[in-house]
């Protein structure tokens, strides 16, 4: 009974998810994107410093979720995305920029794809 009830204790803590920070999203990205796009010292903190304003804009839009229409939202969490995803082309050159555009464009083949998963129906034998 005991080892039940510690189960649940577990399972229960198991299932509140940690609500990362811009701070720690940023830095996140930060590391992929360096990764991916071998980014100087000097691009790596001008990424992080656009990602932590991008982050910090969005989080901003959550505090006013209910306040605002959905389409103003939409048109808001678009401009913070599109204003940042300008600074970041900014900070790359011209080669990183290439492999920055397909690195977004795969990651949103990904997110379709795992969209796609969610809502097909799965597979009848």
């Amino acid at each position: 009974m005991i080892a039940f009830i510690a189960g649940l204790g577990l399972f229960a803590h198991a299932q509140e998810k940690v609500k990362a920070t811009p701070a720690l999203r940023a830095a996140k990205q930060t590391k992929v994107l360096a990764k991916q796009l071998n980014l100087s010292n000097s691009q790596i903190t001008q990424v992080n410093a656009v990602l932590l304003e991008q982050g910090r804009g969005l989080d901003s839009l959550k505090t006013l979720k209910g306040t605002n229409d959905k389409k103003e939202q939409r048109y808001s969490h678009k401009q913070i995305r599109d204003n940042a995803q300008a600074k970041l082309e900014a900070v790359l050159t011209a080669e990183q920029k290439t492999k920055y555009l397909a690195f977004v464009e795969a990651q949103k083949q990904k997110k379709a794809a795992r969209e796609e998963a969610k809502t097909s129906p799965a597979p009848q034998n």
